[in-house]
């Protein structure tokens, strides 16, 4: 029996263009035709977001005999700190293929809306450092960008591996 195709979740993302790694402005549509594992958090995330993120390579690393590409994005709730200079060894030290996006804190709050991320700032200690309280999903997109599956921290990686699989199997 084949399983039911994964569903839209029509009240999560948008295209939106933010800064890139790769250093130009860049939309959500232009990985049109690539399947997506998107996170939001920060560079200076002591635990969450590393481990998030080792997820994520995780996943592509069990991903090496499918034709669709499968793109890694990492967009910061800490544009103040994380530019794309700051980012690009940072996203690199996942993978190659790791592309992380900052912006102004209105464009980040404006795209962390569209996908409903929960960030509050956290008050700074004496020394100025601060951090944020956030949610700390994969989103995985299909191929036009639409939002199929979100993945907590709870979700084991081979349940992940199977909707990535799922989900190109269905794209193409």
């Amino acid at each position: 029996m084949e399983p039911a195709e994964l569903p839209y979740l029509k009240t999560l993302g948008g295209d939106f263009v933010l800064m890139s790694t790769l250093g130009k402005p860049t939309a959500l549509s232009d990985f049109r035709g690539r399947v997506i594992l998107l996170n939001f958090g920060y560079m200076n995330c002591p635990d969450v977001c590393p481990t998030v993120l080792a997820r994520m390579r995780a996943v592509i690393d069990q991903l090496p005999d499918v034709d669709i590409d499968t793109q890694p994005i990492f967009i910061t709730l800490d544009p103040a700190r994380d530019t794309t200079d700051r980012l690009r060894p940072y996203v690199r030290y996942f993978g190659d293929s790791f592309i992380g996006l900052s912006g102004t804190p209105e464009q980040i709050e404006s795209v962390s809306k569209l996908f409903k991320v929960v960030a509050t700032k956290e008050s700074p200690t004496g020394e100025g450092d601060y951090g944020f309280i956030h949610s700390s999903h994969i989103y995985l997109l299909d191929t036009h960008g639409n939002v199929r599956m979100t993945f907590d921290q709870n979700i084991p990686l081979p349940s992940i591996v199977q909707v990535v699989y799922q989900l190109i199997a269905q794209s193409e």
